[in-house]
């Protein structure tokens, strides 16, 4: 910060831009406090999520090696004919001044008549394997939008922290500093001036 003038004017001005500044601290504490919130509460839901996606993957796989020594090259067939690309939609949502990408989502469990298949001939594990995978599916687009978003949030609270350090532990204290130079400065004029006035009363009193 640049050193000024020890004048009263500057110390006014010093004093002002003191109190802004704190004003502005006190807020950035209070959005990190908001972002802080939302952010455990994001890893909260992302671990819910995780095991309920763990917990799907195990099934559908046992499933799946289940289905596969049953029907075989069967369960392949199957599988190349529901194949199918899917395609995800990206918004961006402003919190805080800060973009954040949010993955929309959409149900990827299909019905029968959605797969484009005939029931007939076809297994129902076969079947259940394939929704059971599509659910797996559902739940890696959940994740991934709630740990976009977790590592945005995470980005922007690291950033205000120091900001927040950096006001609290350098500026203001630096402020503070210069207020108390310019007040010592002063301080040490007016004595100077008292002193220069008794000289004056002495010299014409004599």
């Amino acid at each position: 910060m640049e050193k000024l003038a020890p004048t009263r004017q500057h110390l006014l001005a010093l004093r002002t831009q003191t109190t802004v500044i704190r004003k502005g601290l006190d807020l950035l504490k209070s959005k990190r406090e908001a972002l802080m919130k939302e952010f455990f509460g994001i890893v909260e839901e992302s671990v819910r999520l995780r095991a309920e996606l763990t917990g799907a993957l195990n099934k559908a796989q046992r499933d799946m090696e289940i289905a596969r020594a049953l029907y075989g090259p069967a369960v392949e067939s199957f599988a190349h004919a529901v194949r199918r690309e899917v395609s995800i939609d990206v918004k961006v949502e402003n919190v805080w001044g800060l973009n954040v990408p949010e993955i929309t989502e959409t149900a990827l469990t299909r019905t029968m008549e959605a797969r484009d298949v005939s029931a007939i001939g076809e297994s129902a594990m076969v079947m259940d394997v394939a929704r059971e995978f599509e659910v797996v599916a559902d739940f890696i687009v959940k994740i991934a939008s709630k740990e976009a978003r977790l590592q945005r949030v995470g980005e922007m609270i690291k950033a205000d922290t120091r900001k927040i350090n950096a006001i609290g532990e350098i500026m203001l204290p630096s402020m503070r500093r210069q207020m108390k130079s310019i007040e010592r400065v002063l301080e040490e004029r007016e004595r100077e001036e008292v002193r220069r006035l008794k000289r004056i009363k002495a010299m014409r009193q004599g």
